[in-house]
């Protein structure tokens, strides 16, 4: 007919009926026909695949239709959170969003099953572990980084729970979550392990005006955590600027001879004045130890020309003591050889024998006897 107005609504789909622009109903799935003249009745058809109803102007729109003249609540649902309450939203039982404080969602009714878990962020400040699960893997990083802090604390760690700045619980092992809907929420994870800290590029004068570069490296542990953390703005700084002051000193106190020939010394006095300092704070000083003390160009220049001076003493001590001591031993052999005729004899047999080794060929005539006598003179 003409004036009659047919309209069909899939399963998938909810319409807004509108007469003379005012909104007078809600349709579901189904065919409705309407008498219209002169084009009075306008429909508003929006997919429910998605349930969430995001539009502003329906929202108004639906919240202005009075319920009780078309029962329009029974086919959308409000959630809403108060100002210390979060929720998070499940569809046919699969999280899809977490709902922050004084907020609210709207959603179509329809075949799907939504739930709400309703959580009090003041009451209840961790996360359940099933919750940190479904929140770390779904949610939208804008809500994890503004609303929820999560933290994993390994083996050999500790960490330290912050609210409003005060410390409330220390945490071991483990994996954690925390609202941070209205409040502070901090989570600072400390390594009680042993580490190393090194005071580099220290440019320091000796006693006798040296200019030295010394490098310095130490291990450390932190045994109270909570000491370290409250007390000590930075505790980190704080054991770096104890080790570079000692080190300081102990250069400042000695002339450079003195450090170069005792290098441990400077590892026990930087050791000694800087562990009572850092016990107090929660920090144990394991070991201490220069790595390098570097000389400026010209000193190294110097200093190698009076190890080389001073080994070339100690060589030629070395050779004068070693003549002198032959020289001894020739003094003694002649002593000897004076006192025994036979000793003397040897000792011609020996000088001949040499002589005998540097001559090709050599006859001897009257034998042994003839040899000694006749070809070789000897003045004792």
């Amino acid at each position: 007919m003409i004036f009659r107005k047919r309209i069909v609504i899939a399963d998938n789909e909810r319409a807004l009926l509108f007469r003379d622009r005012q909104l007078i109903d809600v349709l579901t799935a189904g065919v409705y026909q309407f008498w219209d003249f002169n084009n009075r009745i306008k429909v508003r058809v929006f997919d429910v695949t998605k349930t969430e109803i995001t539009q502003k102007d329906v929202k108004a729109l639906l919240r202005n239709m009075k319920a009780s003249e078309s029962g329009s609540d029974l086919h959308y649902s409000i959630i809403s959170t108060d100002e210390n309450e979060v929720a998070l939203i499940f569809e046919d039982g699969q999280f899809i969003d977490l709902l922050k404080p004084q907020t609210e969602k709207w959603f179509w009714n329809t075949q799907v099953k939504v739930e709400v878990k309703r959580i009090n962020v003041t009451e209840q400040v961790e996360v359940a572990a099933k919750d940190i699960n479904i929140l770390a893997k779904t949610a939208k990083a804008s809500v994890l980084s503004n609303g929820l802090v999560v933290k994993e604390v390994v083996n050999q760690q500790l960490g330290l729970l912050f609210i409003d700045g005060q410390l409330v619980r220390v945490l071991q092992a483990g994996r954690y979550g925390f609202w941070n809907f209205n409040q502070s929420v901090e989570v600072q994870v400390v390594e009680t392990r042993a580490q190393q800290v090194e005071v580099a590029g220290q440019e320091i004068l000796t006693k006798d005006k040296v200019s030295l570069r010394v490098n310095l490296t130490a291990t450390f542990k932190v045994t109270d955590v909570v000491k370290a953390v409250t007390e000590l703005a930075d505790f980190n700084a704080f054991i770096y600027n104890a080790l570079q002051l000692a080190l300081r000193k102990a250069i400042g106190t000695k002339v450079l001879d003195t450090l170069l020939a005792d290098k441990e010394a400077i590892d026990t006095f930087v050791k000694t004045n800087v562990v009572k300092k850092v016990a107090m704070f929660g920090l144990t000083l394991i070991e201490v130890g220069v790595k390098d003390i570097i000389l400026p160009g010209e000193m190294k220049t110097i200093l190698n020309q009076v190890v080389e001076a001073e080994k070339a003493a100690k060589a030629n001590i070395i050779k004068r003591r070693e003549e002198t001591a032959a020289t001894r031993s020739l003094l003694n052999t002649a002593k000897l050889m004076d006192q025994s005729e036979t000793l003397r004899r040897l000792k011609e047999l020996e000088t001949l024998e040499k002589v005998a080794d540097k001559v090709n060929n050599n006859t001897v005539f009257g034998g042994l006897e003839g040899l000694t006598k006749d070809n070789i003179k000897l003045n004792v």
